[in-house]
């Protein structure tokens, strides 16, 4: 019972909440950058501007760095 829990205890619990809400934002912050990445991908397809291959490279790169995170979120558990 949550009134049985010393301050220390509370605090223990209070830290592990704000870890996983920690871990929750960075899950979601690195999901959204690679679903920007492919939507980039998708807009620089067909461009032939100067740079526009190094751009869709570049993408490529980030998105293929931040994959784990969205197929495997939490690891090899």
């Amino acid at each position: 019972m949550a009134d049985d829990l010393t301050p220390y205890e509370r605090l223990q619990e209070a830290a592990a909440e704000a870890a996983m809400g920690a871990r929750l934002l960075a899950l979601r912050t690195l999901r959204d950058a690679h679903w920007e990445c492919v939507a980039l991908e998708a807009e620089w397809r067909d461009r032939s501007a100067p740079g526009a291959a190094e751009v869709r490279a570049a993408l490529t790169r980030i998105r293929a760095k931040l994959a784990p995170a969205v197929t495997v979120p939490w690891g090899d558990q």
